[in-house]
């Protein structure tokens, strides 16, 4: 009885280990995916057809198209849109899966570090991309290069995917200005593509390179395209006349071309051989470092590179600059395509103790950077209040913080502003600076809540009384409520927009009156910082 009981036991168990063996298993019985696409509006609402200037939500997710199921150890691919009629605005990021625009693709990207592999049930959302209409025309998003890996990288089956087509305004294309984006992007793909250099010490393949001078008006030339592009009422005749600009433009520096000799052959063949690429890693900062083995890679071109960061406890990841361009930090980060000898700097910060912001909020970083500069405080030691209002006070106390809190003596000055109160040397120091000057009547109002024209008048002077670059581009504001502009701010906010600082709503809307959010300043700061 007992020798049967036993028998019994070793069965149940048995079975109940089978199912997580399968799971386990890089070959899963009928496995497969399928992978979806969702359209959606800001209110959510599934359409395939939008007006110019409205916000389209696309979603990527992955479903099981058999019984089988699997961990994820690797994902890839790419969502291809038209970017003459869109343009990508942001990306909701998922589950440690790498988001990056480029040339009318997003780039998905996700590698697991830790040989366990992930959940599948991140493959529910793998991220969204946010864009704008803003041209008619009719495309269709599509995928490219879609790939599910096994824990020793061979791919998994994925289901061919149909095209999801998309409709803005008339959904015709505007023929001459159609032609003059594809003509950009042609010379712009085409000024990525080769190498710029003064003096080169090594060129390999190809044997031939263009100085740095005739980049330069290459990009002058492409900048006058963009111009046009931009200008809403832009006449035929001055979109001919760009096109026609841009191909001289384009003739130009191709008959620049400096070729030098073929130094990277096969000897023998004289067929080109492998390249390689170094990639190099470094920490700038300290409060972590790069983990063994990711410093020093050589990679072969074409190929992605991978790093993996070890942050010090209390930090993470704050920056990834690739050849000096910068990136979010990631603990892990994928280059998808190594071009060159490629050099990485990494840069950790300290992780902020306030549990009323994370990851996904769209101001997470500027708050994280505010709070490691010394420039915000939270409303407690654990809650920044992101959505509360900024009070004048406020303002003036970061400010004074940028400054190094230089020594004040006391004025009587405002009415309003006593000696002794947190923000009372703030204040006087602002005033002296001529940043700010009150609400006249002699009262300065520190606990009023500020506006969005109001922050940018006190940054435009303390970035005036800095010595800082005030010169801008261009003096009009495309804004549909840029008439309600005060006449003491446009010259500001001209300023704040020329240079990036101050941003528009997705309706095309400045808000110039409309009260800032803590959220909203201590985004508008880190760009200020930033420019220098």
């Amino acid at each position: 009885m007992i020798k049967y009981l036993k028998s019994i036991v070793c069965m149940i168990l048995l079975v109940a280990v089978l199912p997580s063996y399968a799971y386990s298993a890089n070959d899963a019985a009928d496995l497969g995916y399928h992978v979806n696409i969702t359209v959606t509006d800001s209110s959510g609402s599934s359409r395939s057809s939008f007006e110019v200037g409205e916000e389209i939500f696309v979603k990527l997710s992955l479903s099981y198209t058999g019984a089988g199921r699997a961990p994820v150890y690797g994902l890839q691919g790419k969502l291809q849109f038209d970017s003459y009629v869109l343009k990508n605005t942001s990306v909701h990021m998922e589950k440690d899966i790498a988001m990056k625009y480029s040339d009318g693709v997003i780039n998905y990207i996700y590698l697991d570090m830790t040989a366990g592999g992930k959940d599948d049930s991140m493959l529910k959302n793998i991220g969204t991309a946010v864009f704008q209409a803003k041209n008619n025309g009719t495309f269709s998003f599509s995928l490219g290069s879609f790939i599910v890996t096994n824990k020793d990288a061979t791919q998994r089956y994925i289901e061919p995917f149909e095209d999801v087509q998309i409709i803005v305004g008339t959904g015709i294309k505007e023929g001459s200005k159609s032609s003059l984006y594809e003509d950009i992007v042609a010379a712009k793909s085409y000024l990525a593509s080769v190498i710029i250099a003064d003096n080169p010490k090594t060129i390999y393949s190809p044997n031939y390179w263009y100085s740095t001078k005739s980049a330069q008006h290459f990009r002058d030339a492409i900048a006058e395209a963009e111009a046009v592009f931009d200008k809403e009422d832009a006449l035929a005749s001055e979109i001919s006349e760009a096109i026609e600009k841009l191909s001289i433009g384009f003739s130009n520096f191709e008959n620049s071309k400096i070729i030098g000799p073929k130094r990277w052959t096969d000897s023998g063949s004289n067929a080109p051989v492998d390249l390689y690429y170094s990639v190099r890693a470094s920490v700038e900062g300290g409060n972590g470092k790069i983990a063994d083995g990711f410093e020093a890679q050589t990679i072969r071109a074409t190929t992605s590179a991978t790093i993996r960061m070890i942050p010090d406890e209390g930090f993470e990841t704050e920056y990834i600059m690739i050849n000096g361009e910068k990136f979010i930090g990631r603990d892990i980060y994928t280059i998808p395509e190594v071009s060159r000898d490629t050099t990485v700097v990494v840069t950790f910060a300290r992780i902020t103790p306030f549990t009323d912001i994370a990851h996904d909020d769209w101001f997470y970083f500027s708050v994280r950077y505010a709070y490691n500069q010394g420039l915000f405080t939270g409303t407690s030691e654990t809650e920044f209040s992101p959505y509360g209002k900024m009070s004048r006070a406020m303002l003036a106390t970061v400010l004074y913080r940028m400054e190094n809190q230089p020594n004040v003596e006391f004025a009587d000055v405002f009415s309003d502003v006593q000696s002794g109160h947190w923000y009372s040397d703030a204040i006087i120091w602002a005033n002296e600076s001529k940043i700010v000057n009150g609400k006249g009547k002699g009262i300065f109002a520190p606990n009023d809540a500020i506006t969005r024209e109001q922050i940018a008048v006190m940054l435009y002077r303390y970035a005036k009384g800095k010595g800082f670059d005030l010169h801008t581009e261009s003096s009009n504001l495309s804004f549909k409520d840029a008439n309600k502009i005060s006449d003491f701010a446009k010259e500001s906010i001209t300023w704040a927009v020329s240079k990036g600082i101050m941003k528009g709503n997705s309706d095309l809307t400045l808000n110039p009156s409309g009260l800032a959010t803590r959220a909203e300043v201590a985004t508008m700061l880190q760009r200020f910082k930033e420019l220098g």
